[in-house]
């Protein structure tokens, strides 16, 4: 059974990177990169300029958002906020939302916060940006007819929230009897397993427990939307760079690019990235170059400013800390 799963993940890589190439290749064989290029120069770069700081306030609204979920520990905002970027930009090149993983032992060594509970928050966040996906798709109701695609996920998104909360809602309320079950299942296990196991499984269990905590549910939700605002703005400012002010397109833009960007991890959603800004914008009557250029200049605006913000922090705060947190 390992071996079958270790060949699966030996070609999500190359199959990520095939996928890269030929959207690529589709871009190049469909669409004039030279218009490309003169609708590049030709744009208005102070809306970029308002675009970028749009997802740098991001940052902010990301990590208070965390430390909602982490309601019980004295989180300081450095650390949390370099776990936060080196995890997102080790997802962009790491399968299977390794980053997650990243950010969870990076924060590992601040008071309070032990990996499985920050690993809890994470599974957390993914709930409240679904929450803010299907919000994407109630505005856009009224706004415009919605492809099909979009609709067939938003109702199966849904589905998914609701599933998920009513499973981690019912996990905490039975918490201790499923404890109890867990622990006579370790006990048929070698001599030790409840004892790591089981501890563990505690600590995971507290990173979700801001589920049963209004004010920390409500911090959350109100970081959500301030999120997901900025990101439309940033789209939006993009897109009025080139010539192109239309707020349903930016907002079926952001749901569009968490959807795609998710389904297909290209490294770094190089070509994904830029394919559905061309097939979204293109919807809104936007001309194919000129969608391909707010693409690029789009995936600039949203992955630069975490990488280089990521590696400046990293040495400010690297993994391996004091006790009192300093490096």
């Amino acid at each position: 059974m390992e071996i079958k799963h270790t060949g699966k993940r030996r070609w999500r890589g190359p199959l990520a990177f095939a996928v890269m190439l030929l959207v690529f290749w589709l871009l190049a064989r469909e669409l004039d990169w030279g218009e490309a290029f003169r609708a590049l120069r030709r744009a208005d770069y102070l809306w970029v300029a308002l675009g970028t700081l749009a997802i740098v306030a991001t940052f902010f609204t990301r990590v208070w958002r965390w430390q909602a979920l982490l309601w019980w520990a004295t989180l300081h905002f450095g650390p949390a906020l370099a776990a936060m970027l080196i995890g997102q930009a080790a997802n962009l090149f790491l399968p299977m939302r390794g980053g997650d993983a990243v950010r969870a032992v990076w924060i590992d060594p601040e008071p309070d916060v032990a990996i499985p509970e920050a690993l809890g928050t994470v599974v957390l966040e993914k709930v409240w940006d679904l929450i803010g996906l299907l919000l994407c798709g109630l505005l856009l109701l009224p706004l415009m007819s919605l492809p099909a695609w979009f609709t067939q996920s938003a109702v199966w998104t849904g589905l998914l929230v609701l599933g998920v909360c009513a499973a981690l809602w019912a996990g905490l309320r039975w918490q201790e009897t499923l404890f109890r079950w867990v622990m006579a299942v370790l006990t048929r296990f070698p001599l030790g397993w409840d004892a790591t196991v089981l501890p563990w499984l505690r600590q995971l269990t507290q990173g979700v427990e801001s589920l049963r905590d209004a004010g920390a549910s409500g911090r959350a939700f109100l970081w959500t939307l301030a999120t997901w605002g900025l990101g439309v703005a940033s789209n939006w400012a993009v897109m009025a760079a080139f010539g192109v002010r239309s707020v349903p397109a930016a907002l079926l833009l952001m749901a569009a690019l968490m959807v795609g960007g998710a389904a297909i991890p290209t490294p770094g959603r190089l070509g994904v990235f830029e394919g559905i800004c061309v097939v979204v914008l293109g919807g809104f009557d936007v001309p194919g170059d000129v969608a391909l250029a707010i693409g690029l200049v789009l995936h600039l605006v949203v992955m630069g400013p975490p990488l280089l913000a990521a590696a400046l922090l990293s040495y400010r705060y690297p993994i391996i800390r004091g006790a009192d947190g300093t490096a």
